[in-house]
C-alpha cells in the first residue's frame, strides 16, 4: 500500500508515537489543530494493514469518532490519494465488513456491538484510534471493556488504543491510556508556516461582571443574561475589523445563534446556521460553502467546536464567555488551520476569553494526572489590551497598530513590562515608608485576578505582605480602583471561592 507523503515533523513525531505505543500500548498523540493528527492516524494504520497479523491478531484496526457528523471528515481523509481501502459502519450507510480498516462513531460501535454489555460479534480490532478522545471518553471505556473481554475469550492479544487531542484534558484519560506523546509547539509550527498565525481583538464587551461559574465553565443562565443586547455590537465590530472574511460565530444559545443571523442578514451580511440537528449533507455543503467564499459568516453554539476542517476560517468572533481553557482552544483552533491566501486569524472577542485563557500559541504541557491540570497551572500570562485599537497582546508595542502605551496606561490595569512580556505590577513603597494597606490589597487582587486565583487566595497573598511587614492586615471594607469605589466579600461570603477576575470588571477578566 502506497502511505500518505509526510513533513519531516510528522515523520519524527510518529517515530516517538510508536516508540511510546510499543512501550506503553495505550498513548494519547498530542497536536494542535491543524498539526495533522488525522494524516498521521492514516499512515499508521495504513502501515498496519500492510502487515500480515499473527496467529493471536485479528487483522482489523479501527478508526473511532465521538460523533456522527465527524465519520465523513475522516472518510475524506482515507479517500485522499493515495486512498486507504476502508468500511463505514453507520446507518444509512452500506457497510462493507471485509474491508480490513472500519470507521464508526462512538454511539455506532454501542449500538451495533455492545448492546447489554457484551461484545456481540467476533470481529475485533488489533487497533482503535479515538479522534477528539477527550470527548466522551467514557463512552469509549465502555466500548473497550466489551471489546477486550471479547479479545480474551477468541485468545487474542490486547488491543492498541491511539487517541488523538489537541487539549488531552478529561476524568479519567490516565485510566484509558499511559502516555501522552506531545507533537511541535505551537509557535514553532507557526513560525515554520504549518500554522495560521493569530490576531486578537478585544471588541464590545458583554455584561462579565454577571458570569457565575460552576464546575469549570459559566452557568447557561449568567453567560444568557451577560450577553444579551450584544447583537448590534458584534455586527459592528465584525464590520469594522473582520474586512468579511470567513468567520465562524459562537454564541451562548441557540436561540442566540439564530437572533445573529437574522441580525447579520439585516446588515446586509450573507450568514448560516449550523447546529446539531442539521442534517449531514447539509452541515457539509455549508462548510463546503464557508471554506469556498459562497457566503462570509456561520452561526453556531459548539457545532464547529472540535474536529472540523475549514482551512479558509479568518476569523473566530467569540460572542460568549469560555470557563475552560481546553474549549476556548479548541475554539479558537478552528482558525489555526494554512489556506491560500490567508494572513492570518482574527480572534474577535467579546468575553473577555484572551485575558482569561492566553494564545493559541501559548506552549501547554498536558498531563494524564488530574490533580495537575495543565490548562490552569498554566494559566494565561498577563496581556494588555491596546488604548488605540483595542487589539490584546504581550509586551511593549502593539503589534497592530504599533502604538506603545506609557507606563502609566500599563500600570491602571495593573500590569508592567519587563523588556520582555507584561507582568503583574506592583507598587513599591517609596522612601522606606509603610504602604497604605489598600493599596497594598488592590496590588494583591490584581496579581491574583491575572494569575487566575480566587478571593480567598488573594487575602492570603495581602496577610502574608502585612504580617511581614509586622503590620497586623485588616481587609478593606471598601476599596477604590481608576476613581470607583468596590466593595470588598465578606467572611464567609461563598463568592470567597470564586476567581478574583470573575468578581471585578477592572481585572479585565
Amino acid at each position: 500500500m502506497i502511505l500518505p507523503s509526510l513533513y519531516d515533523h510528522q515523520s519524527e513525531f510518529i517515530a516517538d508515537l510508536r516508540a511510546s505505543m510499543r512501550q506503553h500500548r495505550n498513548v494519547v498523540a498530542c497536536g494542535v489543530t491543524g498539526f495533522g493528527k488525522s494524516r498521521i492516524a492514516k499512515w499508521i494504520m495504513g502501515s498496519t494493514l500492510d502487515r500480515e497479523p499473527t496467529e493471536r491478531q485479528s487483522g482489523y484496526s479501527l478508526f473511532a469518532v465521538h460523533k456522527r457528523g465527524l465519520v465523513d471528515n475522516i472518510h475524506q481523509v482515507l479517500d485522499e490519494s493515495p486512498a486507504v481501502p476502508h468500511g463505514i459502519i453507520m446507518s444509512g450507510v452500506d457497510t462493507d465488513h471485509s474491508h480490513r480498516l472500519q470507521v464508526a462513531s462512538i454511539d455506532s460501535l454501542l449500538s451495533w456491538y455492545c448492546e447489554g454489555g457484551s461484545y456481540s460479534i467476533d470481529r475485533t480490532f488489533d487497533l482503535v484510534v479515538f479522534d477528539e478522545t477527550h470527548s466522551n471518553l467514557s463512552k469509549l471505556q465502555t466500548f473497550l471493556s466489551a471489546h477486550d473481554a471479547k479479545r480474551a475469550e477468541l485468545g487474542l492479544t490486547k488491543t492498541y488504543v491511539l487517541g488523538l487531542s489537541a487539549t488531552p484534558e478529561c476524568k479519567g484519560l490516565a485510566d484509558t491510556y499511559n502516555a501522552i506523546v506531545q507533537g511541535p509547539s505551537p509557535e514553532w509550527l507557526q513560525e515554520n508556516g504549518y500554522a495560521s498565525r493569530f490576531r486578537y481583538l478585544s471588541g464590545h464587551k458583554g455584561r462579565i461582571g454577571e458570569l457565575v461559574k460552576k464546575g469549570g465553565e459559566f452557568t447557561k443562565s449568567s453567560v444568557k443574561s451577560a450577553f444579551n443586547g450584544l447583537q448590534g455590537d458584534f455586527v459592528r465590530d465584525w464590520l469594522k475589523y473582520a474586512d468579511r472574511r470567513p468567520t465562524i460565530g459562537f454564541f451562548p444559545r441557540l436561540t442566540h445563534a439564530r437572533e445573529a443571523q437574522q441580525i447579520l442578514h439585516s446588515a446586509g451580511i450573507d450568514a448560516e446556521y449550523v447546529d446539531g440537528e442539521t442534517p449531514d449533507d447539509q452541515r457539509r455543503n455549508l462548510y463546503k460553502g464557508l471554506n469556498l467564499g459562497w457566503y462570509p459568516y456561520l452561526c453556531n453554539v459548539g457545532v464547529v467546536e472540535r474536529g472540523t476542517d475549514i482551512p479558509a476560517i479568518g476569523v473566530v468572533q467569540l460572542c460568549t464567555a469560555i470557563g475552560s481553557r481546553v474549549r476556548y482552544l479548541q475554539m479558537i483552533g478552528r482558525g489555526a488551520r494554512v489556506a491560500e491566501g490567508k494572513k492570518d486569524c482574527l480572534v474577535l472577542d467579546h468575553g473577555g476569553n484572551v485575558h482569561r485563557h492566553g494564545f493559541w500559541e501559548d506552549d501547554i504541557r498536558w498531563t494524564l494526572d488530574m490533580s495537575h491540570r495543565a490548562s490552569k497551572e498554566q494559566g494565561a500570562r498577563p496581556t494588555i489590551e491596546c488604548p488605540s485599537c483595542g487589539a490584546v497582546y504581550r509586551g511593549g508595542k502593539c503589534m497592530a497598530c504599533g502604538y506603545e502605551p506609557t507606563a502609566r496606561e500599563r500600570r491602571n490595569v495593573g500590569l508592567e513590562f519587563d523588556g520582555r512580556e507584561l507582568k503583574p505590577y506592583v507598587k513599591k513603597p517609596l522612601n522606606g515608608k509603610p504602604q497604605d494597606p489598600e493599596k497594598v490589597f488592590v496590588s494583591c487582587l490584581y496579581k491574583a485576578g491575572y494569575s487566575g486565583r480566587t478571593w480567598k487566595q488573594a487575602v492570603g497573598m495581602y496577610y502574608g505582605i502585612m504580617k511581614s511587614k509586622g503590620i497586623q492586615p485588616r481587609i478593606p471594607k471598601r476599596f477604590h480602583v481608576g476613581g470607583r469605589e468596590y466593595e470588598s466579600i465578606g467572611y464567609g461570603d461563598p463568592r470567597g471561592t470564586r476567581r478574583v477576575s470573575a468578581l471585578y470588571d477592572f481585572i479585565r477578566s
